[in-house]
């Protein structure tokens, strides 16, 4: 068989053969799909309404519908009628919560950290707290390892003061934040 087919690449070249071999398979699927016809589920998307309010994103649904099927027999053409009477479309809201990154570069990010604790700081200064406050061994375990907050926000939402600082207090204290813990596994390859 192999010598048969490179004497037909040799004669026509792989790309003519290539051609002629496609259409000789579209012809002999069309037949046999005359011959064994099977029809194939009709599949519909369903637009998903979504209230602007909460952080929700429209999601398409696909969904198959049972068919009832007519078939005609004629000489070489078949047709086929489908019913769609026992079908419903309903519209689904799909709630998606998923994080909100609103940055599109490290230099906004940066930025913004930086504004909020200032604000932060400047708060609890009119408040007359400092970030050592905040800093405890309770607060940080509470914040740190049980709700799985990042230095970076604890800095932000709560201290007022450079993340770095949370770091260093937390670690002093034998605190470490999840992601810290996931680093450290991963650089220790365990």
């Amino acid at each position: 068989m192999d010598t048969d087919i490179y004497a037909l690449v040799a004669k026509y070249g792989f790309k003519n053969l290539h051609v002629r071999l496609e259409e000789i398979m579209r012809e002999e699927y069309a037949y046999f799909q005359t011959k064994f016809q099977i029809p194939a589920p009709i599949v519909i998307k369903e637009v998903v309404q979504v209230e602007p309010e909460k952080k929700q994103r429209k999601t398409r649904v696909k969904k198959q519908l049972q068919q009832v099927d007519t078939i005609d027999h004629k000489e070489e053409t078949q047709d086929v009628q489908l019913s769609l009477e026992d079908t419903e479309l309903k519209d689904v809201i799909v709630t998606v919560t998923e994080k909100v990154n609103h940055f599109r570069d490290p230099k906004e990010m940066k930025e913004f950290q930086k504004n909020a604790v200032e604000a932060k700081r400047k708060e609890n200064e009119l408040a007359g707290l400092s970030a050592s406050d905040f800093l405890t061994k309770e607060n940080l375990r509470q914040w740190i390892e049980e709700e799985g907050k990042t230095y970076a926000w604890v800095a932000r939402e709560k201290a007022g003061c450079p993340e770095t600082q949370v770091a260093a207090q937390a670690q002093m204290m034998g605190l470490k934040s999840r992601i810290s813990k996931k680093l450290g596994r991963v650089m220790s390859g365990r």
